[in-house]
């Protein structure tokens, strides 16, 4: 799936965001202060409670939902993808239920990315997510490189295809996903989970920000296994560029 945002997309993303976090920041801030009274009766403390949850949901919501807008800014730098999930790995566990392990492989020896990392860390973290909600007791994210043309038509199609790439898979020992769902699963607000907080924005978050770093995003999936490939230009093809 292709997903393109016109400027007047963005500004109004962007402007609603603005506006909705600003209304949230009141229920945070009043809701902090009616739940530190101390004489609150125990019902309204639950109720308030309640309240907070859904407050909090909807800044989620509308974080993620700001991210599918084109960054107004980018800071690219070169950077290991190893020191990256070094630095994710307690993010990844905590999102995951207690009976889900997470198994990383990624090398130190691999050639190194020039991204965004920022959009990188949004894309790893939403499809780690989605996998450790699916998986029934394993996440496994491999990180290889390689070498010759990705199939498949690139997101920056304007732009001629590197040859050097990382392949990111996260694969997940869950149900797989239901074939009258695989051509919807990265469409805004859709979801094939039970879990009624799930806003089904994960994989349209991730598939945007594979956009914008010019890689791609695909999946593969069958009863037992489902598999999310990143795959971003390393380094050397940013070089070669150079060069050439």
């Amino acid at each position: 799936m292709q997903i393109l945002t016109s400027d007047f997309q963005d500004q109004l993303v962007r402007g609603l965001s603005h506006r909705m976090n600003n209304i949230l920041s009141l229920f945070h801030g009043y809701l902090g202060l009616l739940m530190d009274d101390q004489k609150l009766d125990p019902v309204a403390r639950q109720g308030l409670q309640k309240i907070k949850d859904g407050a909090r949901a909807a800044t989620d919501l509308m974080e993620r939902t700001n991210s599918l807008a084109r960054p107004s800014s980018s800071v690219w730098r070169e950077m290991s993808l190893a020191e990256m999930f070094r630095q994710l790995r307690p993010t990844f566990e905590n999102s995951c239920p207690p009976r889900v392990h997470i198994e990383i492989e990624c090398t130190d020896d691999l050639p190194r990315v020039w991204v965004d990392a920022s959009r990188v860390r949004l894309a790893l973290t939403e499809l780690v997510r989605n996998a450790c909600e699916a998986a029934k007791s394993r996440v496994t994210i491999r990180v290889t490189a390689n070498e010759g043309r990705v199939q498949g038509e690139l997101f920056h199609a304007e732009s001629e295809q590197p040859e050097h790439w990382l392949n990111i898979s996260i694969t997940d020992d869950g149900a797989g996903i239901p074939m009258d769902s695989a051509e919807k699963i990265y469409t805004p607000f859709y979801t094939t989970k039970r879990n009624q907080h799930s806003a089904g924005l994960g994989l349209t978050v991730a598939c945007g920000c594979a956009q914008q770093l010019g890689g791609k995003l695909h999946h593969s999936s069958s009863p037992g296994e489902t598999t999310f490939e990143l795959t971003l230009p390393s380094r050397i093809a940013q070089e070669l560029s150079a060069v050439a």
